[in-house]
């Protein structure tokens, strides 16, 4: 009985360790670390009416179904009638940003809100994202063999980590400037943020885990005076 007993221990924690390699690890980033949260995808606000009513923008928080408005209401995505910092990025090129939604009165009009911008990145083709928005960060883990699960994948406007082995960005269709950049931007210790799946794959000594993204994002620098 009590060999059986050490034996289904022994079980138990390899099963653990497993389930380890496979599901989100729970760390948490450190103070300095990449901030997953705040990141949107948005749309000019063409309409033509007064302003500030119109000539916003709307925005959509990136894995979420609703998107929680400057007046506390959730919607699929929400109006915002001024951009703070818009100046210091060229938001046309943009595809994805970076930012704060915050609750803004404007005399007359009510809550119309501000969009507080201080990142933004750009698709590197127009192909549609109907995936998962996450970054992408080399975690310093060395291996002599594979499965190598030498990279954080962080998944946007959460605070799910989970450990991958193998990145795919080829089936984007980037061009090869593009492309580079990307890897420079995982090499560098970066994070490169991107939109795909994860798939499960036979490597040298058991299952990895490998991302293959459908469209990634390259960051728009700020605009110099």
């Amino acid at each position: 009985m009590k060999i059986f007993s050490m034996l289904l221990t022994v079980l138990l924690a390899a099963s653990t360790l497993v389930y380890a390699e496979t599901e989100p690890t729970g760390k948490q980033p450190s103070s300095d670390a990449f901030n997953p949260n705040g990141f949107y995808t948005f749309r000019p606000d063409l309409r033509k009416c007064v302003s500030p009513l119109c000539g916003g923008i709307f925005v959509k928080e990136v894995n979420r179904k609703q998107t929680r408005c400057a007046d506390g209401s959730l919607q699929q995505e929400c109006y915002v009638a001024t951009v703070i910092n818009k100046q210091a990025f060229d938001i046309t090129e943009a595809a994805l940003v970076q930012g704060k939604l915050l609750p803004k009165n404007y005399p007359g009009f009510g809550n119309l809100g501000e969009f507080v911008l201080t990142s933004a990145a750009r698709s590197v083709t127009d192909k549609t994202v109907t995936w998962r928005f996450v970054g992408l960060e080399n975690n310093g883990i060395v291996c002599i063999t594979t499965p190598c699960f030498s990279v954080d994948e962080y998944s946007l406007n959460s605070v799910k980590i989970k450990e991958i082995s193998e990145i795919d960005l080829e089936s984007v269709g980037a061009n090869k400037e593009d492309l580079q950049q990307a890897q420079d931007i995982i090499a560098g210790g970066g994070v490169l943020l991107a939109a795909g799946i994860n798939e499960q794959v036979q490597q040298q000594t058991g299952l990895g885990v490998k991302f293959v993204a459908e469209q990634f994002y390259l960051p728009i620098k700020p605009l110099t005076n």
